[in-house]
């Protein structure tokens, strides 16, 4: 009986955390309520591209803002569930792009968003 209590816990242990590790966009780092990951933009631009990232979705009532240091973007699904892309200066030309979908998140989600703005930031790029 004394085996049995601890072999029960690392079975059920290791049941949580397989259920808990979920598969993302290649590149986006996740802790479950946001994901992000590095782009190769300033924040204005990052900011931008967040903005029509959220406005191609189809999502309502997009803000969006920015600084040299710093940019947020927020726009609501359709069942009013917020989601908030948030972004910081790393150097002069990074930025780390971090979205949050809900209170609790959405890491599917997330990542899909993260993703294309990457996309869109470096597609932009290219253009230039």
């Amino acid at each position: 009986m004394k085996k049995l209590l601890p072999l029960s816990l690392f079975l059920f242990a290791s049941i949580v955390l397989a259920g808990c590790q979920s598969k993302h966009q290649e590149g986006v780092t996740s802790d479950y309520r946001a994901q992000w990951m590095s782009v190769n933009a300033d924040t204005t631009t990052s900011t931008e591209a967040a903005r029509a990232v959220l406005a191609d979705e189809g999502l309502k009532d997009i803000q969006a803002s920015s600084t040299n240091v710093d940019g947020r973007v927020t726009g609501k699904k359709a069942d009013n569930t917020q989601v908030t892309v948030t972004i910081k200066k790393q150097t002069d030309t990074t930025s780390q792009v971090s979205v949050v979908v809900g209170t609790v998140g959405q890491p599917a989600l997330g990542a899909e968003l993260a993703r294309k703005i990457k996309d869109r930031v470096e597609g932009s790029m290219k253009t230039r």
